[in-house]
């Protein structure tokens, strides 16, 4: 079915902007949509040179090819030329900085049906007044963003999902999350009544159903453990294991002398295990015995 409003189906090329570097100068362009499809470019430059040109329903008709365009054709259309103009596929040809020079924009200059609009000067009337316009559409847009011209990084940034508060005896780890939404109480009374429900089940199973409740609470509690006191428990284990470490040091003399046998009473001070022998003094008979 042939479109009643063509340009119905150009939303997709309003409000659209592009710079083109073109040599040594620098222009900027601005695409609108309304009961026709506008084309402003401006020039980079003390001189502040605007020029404007359109396209009506039969300009678009003639670039199809045909009066009875459906919907489907003329989005498609429109959807392909909004696609070359944010991909930069534009310049300005037969460019003149002479006053009254007929110049044009083309959108897809490599393509088989560049799209040439005749484009012409507007007076510097003309051209304040529509610079004007485009600043306070750029004020207005700026308020959602506390009136600042250019957006953030934080405005750019997803707005943060509000959280109702949880109590600390019910916060959840990320596995409790993203499974069922149970707190610490619930997880309780969740594994006294899989106890009593398993009462006849066998040892092994009963064995396992503990052991993952004693995980879950484990995972729970580890979940409120804050950053200081996890903090604070690495550093009681190093010092206990210091403590450890001297206690062991200190020790090992003790052992290896406690290891040793004591030496008995007469023993040998070179072999403890053996008694000392025993010398009797040699006695040597005086002068006066042998004459008797």
């Amino acid at each position: 079915m042939a479109s009643q409003d063509v340009f119905a189906n150009f939303s997709c090329l309003d409000e659209l902007t592009q710079v083109i570097y073109q040599g040594i100068e620098k222009f900027v362009v601005i695409s609108t949509v309304s009961d026709k499809w506008t084309i402003h470019l401006g020039l980079n430059g003390h001189s502040g040179r605007w020029w404007s040109g359109s396209l009506l329903e039969q300009d678009i008709h003639k670039l199809l090819g045909s009066n009875k365009a459906t919907d489907k054709l003329l989005e498609s259309f429109a959807e392909k030329l909004a696609e070359l103009f944010i991909q930069g596929e534009l310049c300005v040809s037969d460019w003149s900085a002479e006053k009254g020079a007929r110049i044009k924009f083309t959108l897809g200059p490599t393509s088989k049906k560049a799209i040439h609009i005749a484009m012409t000067e507007m007076n510097p009337q003309e051209a304040a007044a529509y610079a004007t316009k485009m600043f306070i559409e750029i004020a207005l847009q700026a308020q959602s963003r506390k009136c600042r011209l250019y957006p953030s990084t934080a405005d750019t940034e997803a707005t943060p999902v509000e959280v109702a508060y949880v109590p600390r005896s019910r916060t959840l780890t990320s596995a409790a999350a993203s499974g069922s939404v149970t707190g610490l109480d619930g997880q309780r009374g969740d594994v006294k009544n899989k106890s009593s429900a398993h009462k006849g089940a066998t040892p092994s199973d009963q064995h396992a159903d503990v052991n993952m409740a004693v995980d879950n609470k484990q995972q729970l509690l580890s979940g409120n453990t804050s950053a200081a006191e996890r903090r604070a428990k690495t550093a009681g284990e190093k010092i206990q294991v210091s403590k450890t470490q001297l206690e062991k040091r200190a020790a090992s003399p003790v052992e290896k002398t406690a290891g040793r046998s004591r030496a008995h009473k007469g023993a040998s001070l070179a072999n403890p295990n053996k008694k000392a022998r025993k010398y009797q003094a040699i006695e040597f008979g005086s002068d006066d015995d042998d004459d008797d």
